[in-house]
């Protein structure tokens, strides 16, 4: 017994002396100590396809605010009352603490590699500097002026300052442009790790061009010449060209890769909060839209019956969003498309920022969605041939804001914000019960106001002293 209590000893002694570090014995050795920038990458484009695509309570709400949905028994979001939710908390969450994070950490990985040859690595990085400029795109046109150029380095600076908004714009336009030069040159880059493009550079770069292009014509009313001379780079460089370019986000039959939508509808049983909305319905009825019944069920008559916005609505009496769309867990996201591109370059050509045909682009613009919904080319001309669909233009605003209203179904953040750009389609009513017009803006986390406050007080300043949802985005001028 003695013998073996020494030996035991013995062997312990030996375990600790090779311990060059105690907490050593609190890894676990089935985890990974370092990841590959592959990993980080896949979760960061993940975590923004699942922000454009979802609908929560907590973080997208703009399928609501396009009125193309509405609710029924919790119908708070629908008269715009959201005191109590904090939106922008879920998307700063999101952003800042998932995307942007995620991306850092590929940046650094990217950095320490020795093995990967310097011109992926430049393609890898450009890439990651995209979905950057999406994000931070995003958090402007929901607040306003946010921590751009101190986020994230919260080892020196946990209070951010907030950064002027335009002078991020102006940021991100140059970033993006530098992004589409280094992309234009074609090689490798993510390969099978990209759930986007599969790794084509030559699909990125179009992407990238299509992102200037956005940034160029968000602030068309802004400022012009900017606007112009983005917008013209942008469609020099090469834009997408057809709804094969588009950025889609393909989801799996299994969680927790399903697509948002059905995790809320199906697997939180809550697909009973939402009917279709009387706006969008009277509407797409008004024009004989060959969408409808790819947007909406019928109710029990037979008949497309919206709910009307904002008030207690019985899930029964109404129209539902489809259920193909809803109920399918595999159904694809959009992050940008290309009928969007197209409705850009219509607008584009009659502001004069570029030369073509306006009526083309437009053409092709409805043509594509309608398609991307199941429809035919037979169906796309026969619409663009109706009175009030057909290419005017004199009527130019009101045709592209109205036809990429529609077209944005289920796209609710861009739907909500070219609504705001565009002041079109001018029939969006006010809330049923609170009878509030469509807000222009999301107000700051509430924890901004405890935790940086100095700054969150700067910015609410700067954007016009006011921190609501009625203050307008910089680029909202009218």
């Amino acid at each position: 017994m003695k013998k073996l209590l020494i030996l035991s000893l013995m062997i312990g002694l030996s375990v600790v002396s090779c311990t060059d570090d105690i907490t050593d014995y609190n890894k676990n050795p089935k985890e990974a100590e370092e990841v590959t920038p592959d990993v980080t990458f896949t979760n960061a484009e993940k975590a923004l396809g699942d922000l454009m695509t979802e609908i929560s309570v907590g973080r997208n709400l703009m399928k609501l605010w396009t009125q193309h949905w509405t609710e029924t028994t919790y119908n708070d979001e629908a008269n715009y009352d959201i005191i109590g939710r904090d939106p922008s908390a879920g998307f700063w969450a999101r952003v800042y603490n998932t995307i942007l994070n995620d991306l850092a950490s590929s940046r650094e990985a990217i950095a320490a590699d020795n093995f990967t040859s310097e011109a992926v690595k430049a393609n890898q990085l450009a890439i990651i500097d995209v979905i950057e400029v999406y994000s931070m795109q995003t958090l402007v046109d929901l607040n306003g002026d946010v921590p751009y150029s101190e986020a994230l380095n919260v080892v020196d600076n946990i209070t951010p300052a907030y950064d002027d908004a335009f002078t991020i714009y102006q940021d991100l336009i140059s970033r993006v442009s530098a992004d589409v030069a280094t992309l234009s040159n074609g090689g490798a880059s993510w390969g099978a790790a990209d759930i986007y493009y599969g790794g084509d550079t030559s699909k990125w770069a179009k992407f990238a061009a299509s992102l200037q292009l956005r940034l160029g014509m968000r602030i068309a009313d802004y400022d012009e010449s900017l606007a112009s001379s983005t917008v013209s780079s942008a469609y020099d460089a090469g834009v997408m060209e057809s709804s094969d370019d588009s950025a889609i986000i393909y989801y799996e039959g299994a969680s927790p890769n399903t697509n948002p939508i059905f995790s809320t509808f199906e697997l939180s049983g809550r697909f009973g909060d939402y009917v279709a909305g009387k706006t969008s319905v009277d509407y797409l009825l008004s024009v004989d839209d060959p969408r409808i019944d790819d947007f909406f069920t019928m109710t029990g008559d037979g008949e497309y019956v919206g709910g009307p916005i904002g008030a207690n609505n019985s899930y029964a009496n109404f129209s539902h969003p489809a259920d193909y769309i809803v109920f399918d867990p595999t159904y694809p996201g959009a992050i940008l498309q290309y009928f969007e591109v197209e409705f850009f370059l219509a607008e584009a050509v009659e502001r004069g920022f570029i030369s073509g045909d306006a009526q083309e682009h437009y053409e092709a613009a409805v043509a594509a969605n309608i398609m991307f919904y199941n429809g035919t080319q037979e169906e796309a001309d026969a619409y663009l041939a109706q009175p009030g669909v057909a290419y005017d233009s004199a009527n130019w605003k009101e045709l592209i804001g109205t036809q990429k209203w529609i077209a944005l179904y289920n796209r609710g953040f861009e739907g909500w914000t070219e609504y705001r750009r565009l002041d079109e389609p001018d029939f969006l009513v006010n809330s049923a019960l609170t009878d509030l017009p469509v807000p222009t803006r999301v107000f700051y986390p509430v924890d901004e106001v405890a935790l940086n406050r100095a700054n969150y007080e700067a910015a609410v300043q700067n954007i016009g002293g006011s921190d609501d949802l009625y203050t307008k985005i910089f680029w909202d001028v009218n």
